[in-house]
């Protein structure tokens, strides 16, 4: 099933916050030299007094009073908070006086189902704070690398702590991807047996490439316009990282277009093949329907009712007939398999 988006009833002010009537939980980590320390179960404003070198703010669940209790204590603007607040949003790089904003989707499948979950972040200039829409684990990776205590998210700023987030998300499409993939594979080695009807399958896999090509498109150009922008907020040594990100996104949009032909032409195979299979029944109706065509005609001039017919008195009418039609059908049946069409 698709994402569901909160929409505003028409006439709405833009930037009011919708009400999601979702609890969400707040947590902060700080690193730095003094070591890595986490805290949960904090409000916005008491996580944001605590000291801190560098920070990751945490906030797992749509929950609009932390998210507008973020923009009064952190200055951000009301659209971004409403666009934070429904999800759906086309992945985008926004940047602000004193913020950066992305927008990313985290892929998730399971089974034949597949669901986007958008993470919004903040970059400023010792803080990242990430919304997820809800609560998975996104970026254990991240908290992994984090926990180690050196090492780049040390040794840079708060800039390639986006970085990394951003770069575990696209991470995620990988494994989506390959499996979409081996789907395709295991659908064509079906259809080529001949095993079974496919093309429910296989739309369905179509769908989910689509979607995915709905969130890369977006997150790739969202990438490119930082790289080309001047962002104070992004050095230039993170810069780097995140033009390896640019080219994750084309490496997997790639993959994406080249997976979508081949379920089309999968499609186009499978409805070939049914075509082929329907042409070969209605042959074999076409010459069984010739073969009775002349033995109809046989059989109905002697069935009427005159009552001068010279054969009816022979008392080997009935068993003539009966050889002249059996050699009248075999010998059809010779001729059409020399001309090749049985």
């Amino acid at each position: 099933m698709g994402r569901l988006k909160r929409y505003h009833p028409p006439g709405t002010s833009p930037g009011t916050l919708p009400e999601t009537g979702i609890k969400g939980q707040v947590e902060l980590i700080t690193y730095g030299s003094q070591g890595v320390r986490r805290a949960q179960g904090l409000t916005v404003a008491q996580a944001l007094s605590l000291p801190r070198e560098r920070a990751w703010l945490r906030v797992k669940g749509l929950d609009t009073e932390i998210v507008a209790e973020l923009g009064r204590q952190l200055n951000v603007h009301p659209l971004v908070l409403e666009d934070i607040l429904n999800p759906g949003q086309r992945p985008k790089m926004e940047l602000h006086p004193h913020f950066l904003f992305l927008v990313v989707d985290v892929p998730l499948l399971s089974g034949s189902t597949l669901q986007e979950v958008q993470v919004s972040l903040l970059l400023f200039r010792d803080l990242v704070v990430s919304v997820e829409e809800r609560e998975h684990a996104f970026f254990v990776g991240v908290e992994k690398r984090l926990g180690l205590g050196f090492g780049r998210l040390f040794q840079y700023g708060s800039d390639y702590l986006a970085y990394a987030l951003v770069d575990a998300a696209v991470d995620h499409f990988f494994p989506v991807v390959e499996s979409l993939g081996e789907q395709l594979e295991e659908l064509e080695e079906i259809l080529l047996a001949q095993q079974d009807q496919v093309l429910p399958q296989l739309h369905t896999l179509r769908r989910h490439l689509l979607r995915l090509r709905r969130s890369l498109w977006p997150l790739r150009d969202a990438v490119g316009n930082l790289l080309r922008q001047e962002a104070e907020l992004v050095g230039d040594g993170v810069r780097v990282f995140f033009r390896d990100v640019h080219d994750h996104t084309l490496y997997l949009l790639d993959l994406v277009e080249n997976y979508r032909d081949m379920a089309g032409s999968l499609v186009e195979l499978s409805l070939s093949m049914v075509a082929q299979r329907t042409n070969e029944v209605m042959k074999v109706l076409t010459v069984i329907g010739t073969i009775f065509l002349p033995l109809t005609f046989i059989v109905g001039v002697y069935g009427m009712n005159f009552e001068h017919m010279p054969e009816l008195a022979w008392p080997w009418a009935y068993p003539a007939l009966w050889g002249i039609m059996v050699l009248l059908g075999l010998g059809m049946l010779r001729a059409f398999r020399r001309r090749g069409w049985l």
